[in-house]
């Protein structure tokens, strides 16, 4: 397993990885675009099973953008590997502050568990993008300069 920088003929996979989630209506009202500068793929024997990208909004804070995992490959871990990369990535990067939009009760206490995100508010869906029975959105936020002293310091220690 391996954590890259997309390239190009990526997109395609990534797009076919969207649809599994619902989450592939790109340019929509939820998506206008996606910011292919900063998203990374996880390969499995030259397979993209898994990517995740963010969005840099300031010089101190960014955005998560998308990420999922293919269902097939799902429980193996690829997740939590991704999300820990793009964070540890954007906190080399000086972000401070990190905000989520989730909209699945377990992934956001999956958020919550692992990476200490609160909660700071919702936001109406306002088209069918991930599970279409939910119509709003959790925004999550996590203070990454904690979160990545924290990791440091769980590091250290093992």
């Amino acid at each position: 397993m391996t954590i890259e920088k997309i390239q190009e003929a990526d997109k395609p996979q990534v797009m076919a990885l969207l649809k599994q989630v619902n989450m592939h209506y790109v340019p929509s009202a939820e998506m206008p675009e996606i910011s292919w500068e900063n998203y990374f793929v996880v390969r499995m024997k030259g397979r993209v099973v898994g990517f995740c990208g963010y969005k840099i909004l300031s010089d101190t804070e960014a955005k998560t953008e998308l990420m999922a995992v293919d269902r097939d490959c799902r429980g193996l871990g690829l997740g939590l590997k991704l999300q820990t990369f793009r964070m540890k990535e954007m906190a080399c990067r000086g972000i401070k502050i990190l905000t989520t939009n989730c909209d699945l009760p377990k992934s956001i206490a999956w958020y919550k568990k692992h990476f200490g995100y609160e909660e700071v508010g919702r936001l109406k869906k306002v088209h069918e993008y991930s599970a279409p029975d939910i119509d709003c959105w959790t925004t999550l936020r996590v203070d990454l300069e904690k979160w990545a002293r924290q990791s440091r310091e769980v590091a250290a220690d093992e």
